[in-house]
């Protein structure tokens, strides 16, 4: 592991410590304990079915910003999606999505750059989701003057990313940034030659979002897929026999995004507990109440990929060589 990526464990799993210290001091963790073991197991049950129609709508909307590249069987883009986030969730350094990218690039002979490229475009739908979500909830939600200047925030960088990208496309930057040298000739020569390769493959990626129709698809998609995950919210407050607001999953859904954006251990431990915590407290529910609701959606969020990540990797044998290639790819 890189430098780079040790320095952004440990500051991770340092802020994640420190999420749990201060959720431990804050609130009674035994009074959390018996309201967690009120839970309804049907209610669970469904969230994590959600959850994982969730990660299938993913994978289809994956399929169609890379369409102009090929057609991944969704089956393969869903074993891919749910080895990544089984990464994601279990190592560190935030490597998931290069895992993600390295497995589908792997078994479809893609180039993993464009493959990259194809993620990077899913993060900026997602950012572009979460600015949205943030504005409707404006409509309903109390929000302190510093949590509404985060969402301008949030929608402004999502907006302003996708300009970028989109300018670099239009302009065929791309290319040039691939044959201007003299800015990399900081970078040794053997990144710099794995670089200077990778840049076109990369912009090949984010190139389909640029077609009007693949673009407003994939637009679809994203809405699908965060109401599904949106329901998810509210099954979850249905097993501990909770009754939130139709619209709070556009605030939870917001904040627990926001957060886990922040380096943290792997799995998002205590960040997305807190997360919940601190977005429940916008709606009314504190306490015992909010960290047990924050402890059964975050086991929601990870029975799915640990479960279905696991049997696909399994089966497809991806083991610590796949994680090996993967890393050296990003830092070599």
């Amino acid at each position: 592991m890189s430098r780079s990526r040790l320095w952004l464990t440990a500051i991770g799993i340092a802020l994640s410590a420190i999420a749990v210290v201060a959720l431990l001091r804050s609130i009674d963790a035994a009074d959390a304990a018996r309201r967690l073991a009120t839970t309804r197991p049907g209610w669970f049950l469904g969230a994590c079915l959600l959850t994982t129609v969730g990660y299938w709508i993913r994978a289809l909307r994956w399929g169609e910003i890379l369409s102009p590249h090929g057609r991944p069987p969704v089956g393969r883009l869903f074993s891919a999606t749910m080895i990544g986030f089984l990464a994601i969730n279990t190592l560190p350094a935030r490597i998931g999505e290069l895992v993600r990218a390295y497995v589908l690039a792997r078994t479809e002979r893609l180039r993993t750059a464009t493959v990259l490229g194809s993620v990077a475009v899913e993060r900026i739908f997602d950012l572009v989701a979460l600015g949205s979500f943030w504005s409707l909830s404006l409509l309903f939600a109390p929000y302190p003057d510093w949590f509404r200047w985060s969402g301008v925030i949030t929608l402004g960088l999502a907006f302003l990313m996708a300009a970028v990208f989109w300018a670099i496309h239009a302009l065929g930057g791309w290319t040039w940034a691939a044959e201007a040298s003299a800015l990399l000739r900081w970078i040794p020569e053997r990144p710099r030659q794995s670089l200077t390769a990778a840049i076109p493959a990369f912009g090949e990626g984010i190139r389909g979002a640029a077609r009007p129709g693949v673009a407003f698809r994939t637009a679809l998609w994203s809405a699908a897929m965060w109401g599904v995950n949106g329901a998810a919210f509210l099954l979850v407050a249905e097993a501990l026999g909770m009754r939130l607001p139709l619209w709070s999953p556009l605030l939870l859904a917001f904040v627990v995004c926001v957060a886990i954006l922040l380096p943290s251990s792997p799995g998002f431990v205590g960040v997305m507990e807190g997360a919940c915590v601190v977005g429940l407290g916008l709606v009314g529910v504190r306490g015992a109440e909010a960290l047990a609701y924050g402890l059964l959606y975050h086991l929601v969020q990870l029975v799915p990929p640990i479960l279905l990540g696991s049997f696909y990797a399994f089966r497809g044998h991806f083991g610590r060589e796949i994680l090996d290639e993967s890393a050296g790819k990003i830092e070599g």
